[in-house]
């Protein structure tokens, strides 16, 4: 018998109403001493403390959260994880999410039709905020989350949820950059390659490098023309090339929308048409992926920090979490032409 009870001793899982007896404490107290609530003294608040670790005291965040309707978890909505750039954002959000205290809750919409419902499922969490990285919810959806007071950030999104806070990386500004850097270096037969199903960034910056060039193009100084691959990565930039790079008029300069894409462009250009670069073609890219750099390419092209957006990104979040009535802003971050050997 008294082995059945020894087993049930060790086993008994501590509650707060075990810490609030131990410490001497009402178990409100308890709670509102774990949860960092300022009003409890300093001395109240250490002897609690010290009493759940000595206990072995886990917060029960499940139960928390259906008492509070709110839980430590960040949705996070992403997709197209084979974009080397995408990948290094979403690794800095998830740490950016751990440093504030809280956990990322990671879903892929690669399939747009589902966004709506997937976002849905989000709810069922009792999640804290969310930050969308890829397509743009529903307006319906996004206003869901907003009437529920779960912030919304649209990071490098086009900005069509009223409520939702925007940081996007100056698409504008690159695309002006890459435009300018072309014509200085003496390209007359200008192109931009996008995938067909573009994102909104893509068609930001080619729409300005387009208004960039156009003087140029009124004067008759360059020809420009848009040309599209199938898949926004490495192999539709492979297989882009070949209708693209092929008889006498074609481009002698292309802005691609993002490097996984340039990285593609350059392979086919130089191993298999065999053209010199940037003899022969000049190339730019958007992002500045780890792989832009490496001697194998070095890519000219737009940097954009990944670090940084997921830094504003989360502050931004964390700031409408803490202060609900803030007003929602549009935050953009500056980027950075990065000259190699493409141009």
């Amino acid at each position: 018998m008294s082995n059945g009870t020894g087993r049930n001793r060790q086993h008994h899982m501590v509650t707060s109403a075990d810490v609030a007896r131990e410490a001497g404490v009402a178990r409100s107290t308890v709670s509102r001493c774990l949860s960092g609530d300022s009003r409890i003294s300093e001395a109240t608040r250490i002897r609690v403390v010290e009493t759940a670790e000595r206990l072995g005291y886990q917060i029960n965040k499940i139960a928390r959260s259906m008492n509070t309707r709110k839980s430590d978890l960040i949705g996070l909505v992403t997709s197209g994880l084979f974009d080397p750039f995408r990948v290094e954002f979403l690794h800095h959000l998830i740490a950016a999410i751990q440093r504030i205290g809280c956990r990322p809750l990671v879903i892929d919409v690669s399939d747009p039709d589902r966004m709506a419902s997937s976002m849905l499922h989000l709810l069922q969490y009792q999640i804290a905020g969310v930050i969308v990285t890829s397509g743009s919810p529903p307006p319906e959806i996004g206003q869901n989350f907003l009437r529920r007071n779960v912030p919304v950030v649209l990071a490098n999104r086009a900005g069509l949820l009223a409520g939702a806070d925007v940081i996007n990386s100056d698409n504008e500004a690159g695309g002006r950059m890459a435009a300018n850097a072309l014509l200085e270096c003496g390209k007359r037969r200008l192109a931009f390659l996008n995938s067909q199903n573009s994102t909104y960034s893509g068609r930001a910056r080619g729409d300005a490098f387009v208004t960039a060039i156009a003087p140029a193009l009124a004067r008759g100084e360059v020809t420009f023309r848009p040309v599209f691959c199938n898949t926004s990565d490495y192999d539709g930039g492979y297989r882009a090339a070949f209708d693209i790079l092929k008889g006498p008029d074609a481009p002698d300069a292309i802005f691609c929308s993002k490097d996984h894409i340039a990285l593609g462009l350059l392979d086919a250009a130089r191993f298999d048409l065999g053209l010199r670069v940037p003899e022969d073609l000049a190339v730019i890219g958007f992002d500045d992926i780890e792989a832009a750099g490496q001697r194998a390419y070095r890519l000219t092209t737009i940097r954009q920090s990944a670090a940084e957006l997921a830094k504003l990104s989360i502050e931004r979040l964390q700031s409408r979490i803490d202060n609900p009535d803030e007003p929602d802003c549009r935050v953009s971050l500056p980027v950075e032409l990065m000259r190699r050997d493409t141009v």
